[in-house]
């Protein structure tokens, strides 16, 4: 994108619920120290008390997954161990667009450490919201006795290579089976420079790919250790035109099913043809 400057041609809003089929840990703070307190507590909302997945969470998951998938170099420096992609020249953005194109890009900074300005000025066109705990299952949870509310404690052990001796932990998870959402995915039609509506708009198939990278990996920590596997369900995808390019209705994509509020069941059901013709038709 060579103009800094956007307009918004409207907005695709995809909501599903995320399905634990392992159990899930996202660390937050802990509270204090305690006797016998657990090692690696959960995030929790500060009002209900109970385990969320948050936006950020997803969202940076999904990115660092584009990034592996599609074998984007690592050419910004985070901190001094964390490197993420940032295209250094339009070809690179063309070339990884499926990436910047959707998540934005990242400023330089100069020698000194000062922020200059960016190279590659695109905007960040998707949106994750946090995910709270499915009311049905916040239901099944506080019924169930769970080693804290609406949570499990699993033990592990560092086992020493050459003594045998172990180092026990506790780690907090949500239990498999615990269904958390809707979650929602709003991905904005910003159009710069030089830009089709209808092109952007088909970048929101990535979206739907990064998705389906994430249930064949896994979200949150310790997912090598079984944590973290999820199934997406009840999959809905809408369109909806802004300003002068439409009334503000909202399109689904999913509008021949019986059910618009349960929508598709998993995301193999998605015709990835389909909703790219539907994306480009939508936003033409």
């Amino acid at each position: 994108m060579s103009n800094p400057s956007v307009t918004l041609h409207g907005r695709i809003f995809l909501r599903a619920e995320i399905e634990m089929v392992t159990g899930l840990h996202i660390g937050g703070a802990a509270g204090g120290l305690e006797i016998g307190g657990v090692d690696k507590p959960v995030i929790r909302n500060a009002r209900t008390n109970q385990p969320y997945i948050p936006g950020s969470s997803l969202k940076g998951k999904m990115r660092s997954l584009m990034e592996k998938v599609h074998g984007a170099p690592q050419t910004f420096k985070i901190n001094k161990d964390v490197f993420v992609h940032a295209p250094e020249s339009p070809t690179e953005y063309q070339e990884y667009r499926e990436i910047a194109g959707i998540f934005g890009t990242l400023p330089q900074w100069g020698p000194e450490g000062n922020r200059k300005a960016f190279s590659i000025p695109s905007p960040t066109r998707l949106t994750v919201r946090d995910v709270q705990l499915a009311k049905h299952s916040a239901d099944e949870l506080r019924k169930m006795r769970t080693d804290l509310p609406f949570t499990e404690i699993k033990w592990e052990a560092a086992i020493d290579r050459v003594t045998s001796a172990a180092a026990p932990r506790q780690i907090e998870r949500v239990p498999a089976g615990a269904v958390f959402g809707p979650a929602e995915l709003i991905f904005s039609v910003y159009v710069g420079d030089g830009e089709v509506p209808a092109e952007v708009a088909v970048l929101f198939a990535h979206v739907v790919e990064a998705l389906d990278h994430l249930e064949d990996d896994y979200l949150g920590g310790m997912g090598s250790r079984g944590n973290g596997q999820v199934k997406l369900k009840h999959i809905s995808i809408k369109a909806k035109r802004v300003g002068a390019q439409g009334d503000g209705t909202i399109t689904p994509f999913n509008e021949g099913l019986e059910s618009l509020e349960k929508g598709f069941e998993s995301l193999e059901k998605i015709d990835r043809t389909a909703l790219k013709s539907w994306l480009a038709e939508s936003f033409t």
